[in-house]
């Protein structure tokens, strides 16, 4: 290091000699009457053969490094070559930490680095509303409107809403994928058709001939990819619709795997379908250029009174559950990502105390590697090889190693990536592309050459320069035996046990919140044999006779050989989410209150008992009551809403209740149990089931769900004769959503499941990193103990006392370990609250559980090698050193 500021200091002082010297020159022609442009330009020629002395001292200085660097890593190939089996298991355990952080981090780059592949995609959001406890309100047309005239901050805006279509023609009808959008839809995302164009003004306008943009995958598909689909017909839903444009290939929206695009036709007060009280659409809207989301929302929060004033709902009552409707503002891309970024940023975490678990274990290896050749580092020193050279040439070994281990993981991440992806496929948005792309390949080098050096510069920081000199001095026994040369490894095993627990502790925090949400019931039968299906209505133009063939494809199911029960639904429950509405309930004669915020859904009877809901009091709903005009129509409600509502599901019967101030009156005949209807882990909503008499179903429901229960659910030929059954009332009517309940409910469990499994895995991978790391260190340490177990046994020592030492000072650093990481996980088991369910960030029996069996394993990897040293003969064991 000396020689290195000498050969700077020397450099300084040339610079500044030449300098001097060149001034001089210039002043002596300036003394003759030169000019003194002319002199510097003649000292300049003068003084260019000392420049090109500097530029030629320059270039063999940086020869000098690059030889320097090029000898380092030669001689770090011939030792790690020397020492096969270290090489190998070092970048064995490099490769699977640096690989499995390389395969998370692209998916965390995908989804919650990498922007939306939509042109300055930061200034899209979401417009989302909040009323009271509910953050999650969607748009309306009445609110469409307001925003579109009276915003301030938004550059554009549109509405949409998602869903399924029937196609049909020549070939066989088929269900497909549909966006429902305004005019504004593509321009605010920043998207141009790849053919033809997309909507219009004019399209979006009530009355307008019908058009249609399609994806390119369906033109592909379907119309055979030529250029003159432009202009052709497409029958959706039993209307004609000229097509207009193509979408890019690349186009995808949110999670949405979007065939076909039709454009809403929305207008103030047509259909009520504008009241300010109807949030049925999604909306967007690109902000204008330097526009907070700040400054969105208090222009929302501006335009919220306007809508209320322009919009009144149901007939210009007040809403007072509206009281307080307000903004919620949301980037566009969080609607994407939804409630991943929790479980990537976690799972993100995890994975760099996988990292750090592996480093730990390559870490004691290396020094063990530096302490067997203390003797030639030393001599080498004291032979006058500089501190810098023997530094270099220990980094140049540990960065070779980070960078191969790197390599390694990088082929390890490629392999499982695709895994990963394909475990979590159904829960990943498809909008995003996710692969190993340049900041991947930039993020592995770095993790590769920041965990080599820091598997350098440890061993340099435990010896140095002065601890080479005095292990010289002091000769190999003696310091063997210090305890100073065990204080580095100690803290590194006390490391790994301590990050092991932290993982083991979240792996068994989401084990208990899976088992928490098994035992909920979620209000129906979620059984292998229960079969869903989905038929879409929306090609025949008349509902009455869509609901008449509705009931003649009931009937038909259930004569279908081991078909127990048939029922159907608006939606099934983990099907969806369904709308949220409001009602007026007739308390008595005369005497009405406004009910808001309950879900809506479609029913036929039959259906409870095939899903498996208990019908708490009351009837079901019947034919007689969606047929017979005499009669009421019939409505059933969920326990929870009766109990709310009138204190009691007895006190629920023979109530009715209305949509409108104007609507017909409907009665309450029948309450049946809750029903988890979103997901386990959401408490069940209030709902209210209605017959498809009502005439809001025509709008809600020209698709619904079959649900047939049956013990041949799964078995050949059951789906065909399902679909013959269906075809034998109308041949247009496809056989779409094909699940059975128990397929839905896995899935509401998808993002928990997900979670556990790759906690699990990587759990398991970091207690056997930890326990092979203590194994190798309490085995090296107990092997340099052999000669004084050996003079102890002579002495007369017993066996048993012996062990009990062995072990004590064996289990120090991992009971030490544990206490740490128990105090560690407490603290960051909290930023993992919100995956958890029905169990507590500190729930104390799982840090007991996970704290035993941390200790007891480590126990067992040290019991091994002190039992083979206590096994060692004393005379031979005297032999040693």
């Amino acid at each position: 290091m000396s020689s290195f500021f000498a050969r700077a200091r020397r450099k300084r002082e040339l610079d500044e000699e030449i300098r001097a010297h060149f001034e001089m020159a210039v002043r002596d022609r300036m003394a003759r009457g030169e000019s003194r442009r002319d002199a510097e330009r003649a000292a300049r020629l003068e003084f260019g053969n000392v420049d090109n002395v500097r530029e030629d001292a320059r270039a063999a200085w940086g020869g000098m490094w690059m030889d320097r660097f090029g000898r380092d890593i030669r001689f770090a190939l011939r030792a790690l070559r020397k020492r096969p089996a270290f090489s190998l298991s070092t970048i064995l355990i490099l490769a699977l930490g640096i690989g499995a952080t390389t395969a998370i981090f692209s998916v965390v780059n995908g989804v919650l680095i990498q922007p939306l592949p939509y042109p300055e995609s930061d200034r899209l959001i979401e417009l989302q509303h909040q009323n009271g406890g509910n953050d999650d309100i969607a748009a309306s047309t009445a609110l469409y409107f307001t925003y579109r005239e009276h915003n301030q901050t938004f550059d554009s805006l549109a509405l949409w809403t998602s869903g399924t279509a029937v196609v049909t023609g020549a070939q066989q009808s088929e269900e497909v994928q549909s966006l429902d959008v305004t005019h504004e839809f593509l321009p605010t995302l920043g998207v141009g058709p790849a053919l033809g164009r997309g909507f219009s003004e004019v399209d979006g306008q009530p009355g307008a001939p019908l058009t249609v943009v399609v994806s390119a995958a369906y033109w592909e598909r379907r119309l055979g990819g030529a250029e003159d689909a432009i202009g052709q017909s497409l029958v959706i839903e039993g209307e004609p619709y000229t097509i207009i444009g193509v979408l890019p290939a690349s186009f995808r929206f949110v999670t949405e795997q979007v065939e076909i695009l039709t454009p809403m036709q929305p207008a103030p007060g047509v259909g009520g379908t504008a009241m300010f009280g109807s949030f049925g659409e999604r909306g967007i809207a690109r902000l204008k250029p330097g526009v907070t989301l700040a400054e969105a929302s208090a222009d929302v929060a501006r335009m919220v009174p306007i809508a209320r004033e322009t919009f009144p709902p149901f007939g210009g009552d007040a809403r007072d559950d509206l009281n307080d409707f307000g903004p919620n503002l949301q980037p566009l891309k969080a609607r994407v990502v939804g409630d991943l970024d929790d479980v990537l940023w976690i799972l993100m975490g995890t994975i760099g105390l996988l990292l750090l678990i592996a480093c730990a274990n390559v870490a004691n290896l290396q020094l063990m590697r530096t302490d067997a050749r203390l003797e030639e580092l030393s001599i080498r020193a004291a032979l006058g090889a500089r501190f810098g050279a023997i530094a270099r040439s220990l980094l140049a070994e540990t960065v070779l190693l980070g960078v191969v281990g790197g390599a390694a993981g990088l082929l390890v991440a490629t392999l499982g990536l695709p895994l990963l992806l394909s475990a979590a496929g159904e829960y990943l948005p498809s909008v995003l592309e996710i692969s190993i792309d340049g900041t991947v390949l930039v993020f592995t080098l770095v993790v590769s050459l920041l965990s080599g050096l820091v598997l350098g510069f440890l061993p340099l920081m435990k010896h140095g320069l002065p601890g080479l000199t005095a292990t010289l001095r002091a000769g190999g026994r003696a310091f063997s035996q210090s305890r100073e040369r065990h204080r580095a490894r100690n803290l590194l095993v006390i490391s790994q046990v301590a990050l092991a627990l932290v993982l083991l502790v979240a792996a068994g925090l989401m084990m208990r919140t899976f088992q928490s949400l098994r035992s909920i019931d979620p209000g129906f039968d979620p059984s292998p044999q229960v079969q869903t299906v989905t038929i879409p209505t929306g090609s025949v133009p008349d509902f009455a006779r869509a609901v008449r063939s509705l009931s003649d494809i009931q009937g038909g199911l259930s004569q279908l050989p081991g078909v127990e029960s048939v029922g159907f639904a608006s939606m099934v429950p983990l099907g969806g989410i369904g709308p949220n509405t409001g009602a007026f309930i007739e308390d008595e004669p005369g005497a009405e209150r406004l009910v808001g915020n309950f879900e809506l859904r479609f029913v036929s009877p039959e259906l409870f008992e095939t899903v498996g809901t208990p019908r708490v009091t009351g009837r079901d709903v019947s034919w007689t009551d969606v047929y017979d005009a005499d009669r009421p129509e019939a409505a059933m409600v969920s326990e929870s809403f009766a109990q709310r509502q009138f204190g009691s599901p007895e006190a629920a019967l023979g109530k009715r209740m209305r949509r409108t101030p104007e609507g017909r009156w409907i009665e309450i005949v029948g309450v049946v149990g809750d029903i988890h209807l979103e997901g386990v882990d959401r408490p069940a909503p209030d709902t209210v089931y209605f017959t498809l008499r009502n005439e809001v179903a025509q709008y809600v429901s020209r698709a619904v769900t079959f649900v047939v229960r049956s013990q041949r659910v799964g078995t050949p030929g059951f789906l065909d004769e399902l679909q013959r059954a269906v075809w034998s009332v109308d041949s247009s009517l496809p056989l779409t959503g094909v699940h059975t309940l128990n397929e839905l409910y896995r899935r509401s469990m998808a993002r928990t499941s997900l979670t556990l499994v790759l906690l699990a895995i990587m759990s398991t991978m970091a207690l056997g990193l930890s326990l092979v790391g203590i194994y190798g260190v309490i085995g090296y340490l107990l092997s340099k103990r052999t000669r004084e177990m050996g003079v102890r046994i002579a002495l007369g020592a017993h066996y048993a006392g012996l062990k009990r030492l062995l072990l004590g000072q064996v289990l120090a650093p991992v009971v030490v370990g544990v206490l740490l990481g128990l105090g560690l996980a407490a603290a960051l088991a909290r930023a993992a609250q919100s995956l958890l369910f029905g169990v507590t960030a500190l729930d104390p029996a799982t840090y007991a559980v996970v704290a035993m069996t941390l200790v007891a394993t480590a126990a067992v990897s040290g019991y091994l090698p002190a039992r083979r040293v206590m096994r060692v003969d004393p005379t031979e064991a005297l032999r040693v050193e």
